[in-house]
């Protein structure tokens, strides 16, 4: 009897340590998505032969870790709420052949789509293939705690004139830091470099933002929404447009060689601040506010003629200087030198 026992918890030990086994293979090639934190296994994303995984390659900088990436498929593999993505240095990720494969869009939480403004009603996390006039556009639907950084020279771009590079929608305390991010040809009329509606805490930093078909920011409904020691230049209608947004700073930032509307309109929208920024080299009317908004600590070099809703402004105690032409040659060509050493991509 006692030998019947050995022989069949011998067995049964076996098929368990079997099953282990293959549950620990499964595993080497899954992310896990924590409920907190940015916790990844190394093992998820493994380096053989010296090429990377589906996922890219986990790294820890400081005490944070994050997914190292270098193609377009990896990112958007590493997109996730509660996730650092690192783009590789001197790394150009264009989105656009992956998003106009409709083949990767199948799936619960991959979404092939004409249009996904309306947001998920069971509110899943999406990432979207989302339909504009000339291709298709990435669109991120309810993430949370998503950063995304670029480590040192660093790209995303897409093809599409009419695309936003990365749009946001219904997302939470989102972070875009680091990265040089635009168009392949300039557009007109639709397509911003970043879109964000609904969201809430969404930050950019240190990041350069260039080339778009309308705006370089476009918000709708947004709130706490930060642009911190960035660049918005060579946009073909403006620089951002605002409608019904809740708090909204610019904060060390440089605005420059954009045109040709409204470069910052803004409807039905409050606590709008712009702190330490230069406006300059742009073409059209700079304010177009139908409600207050703060200006303090800024240098705007503007046609007094083309200044806009400067009524709207709050300016008080702002320490603001106003200019009709900037040149780079002078005292102010050198202060700008100065700046641009501490802002933008790369600052570490």
């Amino acid at each position: 009897m006692m030998k019947k026992s050995y022989i069949f918890h011998t067995s049964l030990l076996f098929a368990m340590l079997m099953i282990c086994s293959g549950m620990a293979a499964q595993m080497k090639h899954t992310i896990k998505r924590p409920a907190q934190g940015m916790q990844t296994t190394s093992d998820a994303t493994a380096v053989k032969d010296g090429t990377q995984g589906d996922y890219g390659i986990t790294v820890t900088l400081g005490n944070e870790q994050y997914i190292r990436v270098r193609t377009a498929e990896q990112f958007l593999n590493a997109l996730g709420s509660h996730r650092n993505v690192l783009v590789a240095a001197d790394t150009e990720i264009n989105l656009t052949p992956l998003l106009n494969d409709q083949s990767i869009f199948r799936t619960k939480y991959r979404v092939w789509t004409s249009d996904i403004s309306g947001g998920m009603a069971d509110g899943r996390e999406v990432v979207a293939s989302e339909e504009v006039t000339d291709g298709r556009q990435l669109t991120l639907v309810n993430f949370e705690q998503l950063n995304i950084v670029g480590e040192r020279n660093s790209r995303i771009v897409v093809e599409p004139r009419y695309a936003f590079c990365l749009r946001f929608v219904d997302c939470k305390q989102c972070e875009v830091r680091n990265l040089t991010i635009g168009h392949t040809e300039d557009g007109n009329c639709t397509g911003g470099v970043i879109g964000d509606l609904r969201g809430w805490r969404i930050y950019v930093v240190n990041s350069d933002l260039y080339g778009c078909g309308a705006y370089g920011l476009e918000l709708e409904r947004s709130n706490s929404f930060e642009l911190r020691n960035s660049n918005i230049h060579n946009c073909t209608y403006g620089i951002m447009t605002l409608s019904n947004v809740t708090s909204m700073t610019a904060s060390h930032c440089n605005f420059f060689n954009n045109r040709e509307y409204s470069l910052i309109g803004s409807g039905n929208s409050a606590g709008v601040v712009f702190d330490d920024c230069w406006f300059f080299n742009n073409e059209g009317t700079l304010f177009s506010f139908d409600s207050e908004f703060y200006l303090r600590n800024s240098k705007v070099f503007h046609p007094e003629s083309d200044l806009g809703s400067m009524e709207m402004a709050n300016q008080s105690g702002g320490n603001n200087e106003f200019g009709e032409i900037f040149s780079y040659h002078g005292a102010y060509g050198q202060m700008l030198e100065k700046r641009n050493r501490k802002i933008g991509p790369d600052v570490k």
